[in-house]
């Protein structure tokens, strides 16, 4: 029976042929050379430099007459809004309130701050529950 060849015998060799080099160089300079002939026969020198047309001085846009007073003016409905009280929907009851009176009225309320506003109807599940309050329900 013949001994098994070991992994190092098995190894490609390090070296590289020095004529695949050579190959590989000179058909890049060929390609380098063929795209450049390319390029001069395409792009003609005794056409002479054809000057690009002189750039026009466009109008400025018109989108906005007054930025500086069209900010301002933003600001303002901005602020208006965060301070002032307003129907968001007056059907359905919704207010908005300044901001200062939401954050007295939630600190007010304490530890209960986040708790449902009202109670779900029972027998309905809650939107999101996580599994451990599923198990728990379910006695697990």
């Amino acid at each position: 029976m013949a001994p098994e060849p070991r992994p190092l015998d098995q190894r490609e060799p390090i070296g590289i042929a020095a004529w695949t080099a050579a190959a590989v160089g000179l058909g890049t300079a060929l390609f380098l050379a063929a795209s450049m002939a390319g390029l001069y026969l395409l792009y003609r020198p005794e056409m002479g430099a054809v000057a690009p047309p002189r750039a026009a001085r466009f109008p400025e846009p018109r989108i906005q007459s007054d930025p500086t007073g069209d900010l301002l003016d933003l600001q303002a409905e901005q602020r208006r809004q965060a301070q002032g009280y307003a129907w968001v929907d007056r059907e359905r009851g919704l207010a908005r309130i300044p901001v200062a009176r939401a954050v007295e009225s939630l600190a007010a309320r304490g530890q209960a701050a986040y708790d449902p506003l009202q109670a779900p109807e029972p027998g309905l599940p809650l939107p999101v529950r996580s599994l451990a309050a599923r198990r728990a329900e379910a006695g697990r």
